[in-house]
């Protein structure tokens, strides 16, 4: 935990009671990512200067009596994939030369209008297309429990600068997983929210109709609070703020079968555990299968490679060489992709959101795991699923993928180890049942302590 804080809201009531001051927590934070970033390589950019800036900033607002904010003086990392006023934006590749300048995208803005400080920009796969964050350009962002193994993808920088209490908050996005995937890999929780519910003005896209932004923290309580400041002040953000403390004894939940499809031995154990202490927080546990999910992976790499080439092809023409190797081929299979392909696609995608709906007529929300293999290796191509080698990229977006492809709320929480590393247990909702999610996310974590146990052992 972040300087002995043991949430967000009490670092934020500790700089209200003037018990620390935004300046010492930037520093604390800038002094951590100093320490660790050659181990760890989480950060593409430190904001050194532009974050002690802000810090005195608002400790003269505060000293004058200004209103303070949900996020007064919490240091926040911000995926390289999102545009700031105060620096370069690489999306963790060369295309871009030094990086794009610009206005602050609306989400960072928000942020800061609450009084989050911005401490740096956090290392990423490249373009955001992949699972492990292995940078071409950058190198990899290691994963704090064993630097050995990969810290997931695209959102890496993002949950190592959380997992190793670099700082105590993140902003990922998430687009076949990218946010839940490095959540499960380091131990931390990550929430891909609603489509559309986070505005994604001033965020590279990657492929639009798939593209989420969201929080990543410690706790549930936490990814709340940050969802309520991405909001700005409504109604529905103080709904949000308040949801993981109500209520889940009526609550009807669905195990996913397809969700729990072809897990590794060690995630699997994990995830049984966490189904037994998740029964007695519900009326009920219900098995349930969803027909539809066999073959969204395989439209989800479609939709996802048509719309990534689409946006990139201005550059694949005329900066080829900007882009690393393995990414350049990647994003190159989207133009073997045909219309007819692309059609049916999004066919399945109309027939994934219809089944889901039905689903939730029987169901409050359903349960799964978020990886179904430990973390691979960075030195290697592959993971490997009960003693036998499979695709990274598959493997690791096989339980996120569809919930982008229906836009569905998804939380992932640390709920064990698998093989010595961390894994999660992925909570989903109907669209618009955030709070629902983050309700039983909320009991999950205070009935199991699991993101406590994990904490500091990164």
């Amino acid at each position: 935990m972040f300087l002995g804080f043991d949430s967000l809201h009490d670092l934020t009531r500790a700089v209200e009671r003037r018990r620390v001051s935004p300046t010492e927590l930037v520093d604390a934070s800038l002094a951590a990512i100093a320490r660790e970033q050659p181990r760890l390589n989480a950060f593409i950019t430190v904001m050194t200067e532009p974050a002690r800036a802000a810090a005195r900033a608002l400790e003269q607002r505060l000293a004058r009596g200004a209103g303070q904010g949900l996020l007064a003086g919490v240091p926040l990392a911000v995926k390289d994939l999102l545009l700031t006023r105060d620096a370069p934006t690489t999306a963790g590749s060369r295309i871009y030369a030094d990086g794009l300048t610009g206005s602050d995208a609306v989400v960072v803005a928000r942020m800061r209008r609450a009084g989050a400080i911005v401490v740096g920009k956090t290392s990423l796969h490249e373009i955001a297309l992949g699972v492990t964050n292995v940078n071409e350009h950058f190198g990899p962002a290691r994963n704090p429990w064993n630097t050995a193994h990969v810290s997931g993808g695209s959102s890496g920088g993002s949950a190592v600068a959380v997992a190793a209490d670099l700082c105590p908050a993140a902003i990922g996005t998430d687009t076949r997983g990218s946010i839940r995937i490095p959540a499960s890999c380091c131990g931390i929780t990550g929430f891909k929210p609603t489509y559309g519910l986070v505005p994604v003005e001033g965020v590279l896209p990657l492929a639009p109709s798939l593209d989420h932004v969201g929080p990543m923290a410690r706790s549930v309580d936490d990814v709340a609070l940050l969802l309520a400041a991405m909001l700005g002040q409504t109604r529905q953000s103080e709904r949000l703020r308040k949801a993981p403390r109500a209520g889940t004894k009526r609550l009807t939940v669905g195990v996913s079968e397809y969700h729990l499809r072809d897990l590794d031995g060690s995630v699997a154990r994990a995830i049984e555990s966490a189904l037994r202490d998740l029964r007695p927080l519900v009326r009920e546990l219900r098995d349930v299968h969803i027909a539809e999910l066999d073959g969204v992976q395989e439209a989800s790499a479609v939709l996802a490679g048509v719309q990534a080439v689409a946006l990139h092809d201005a550059h694949l023409r005329t900066n080829p060489g900007g882009f690393g190797p393995l990414v350049r081929k990647r994003l190159e299979g989207g133009y073997q992709r045909t219309a007819v392909e692309y059609l049916r696609a999004l066919e399945m995608q109309a027939k994934v959101r219809a089944a889901f709906a039905a689903t939730f007529q029987s169901v409050d929300l359903l349960v799964g795991a978020t990886m179904p293999a430990p973390p691979a290796r960075i030195d290697e191509h592959h993971m490997c699923l009960n003693g036998m080698e499979v695709n990274t990229v598959d493997t690791s977006t096989r339980c996120n993928a569809p919930q982008n492809v229906a836009g569905l709320p998804s939380l992932s929480v640390p709920c064990g180890l698998a093989a010595g590393l961390p894994t999660g247990l992925q909570i989903v909702g109907p669209m618009r049942g955030d709070a629902t999610v983050l309700a039983l996310g909320g009991a999950w974590q205070r009935a199991t302590d699991w993101h406590r146990r994990v904490a500091g052992r990164s």
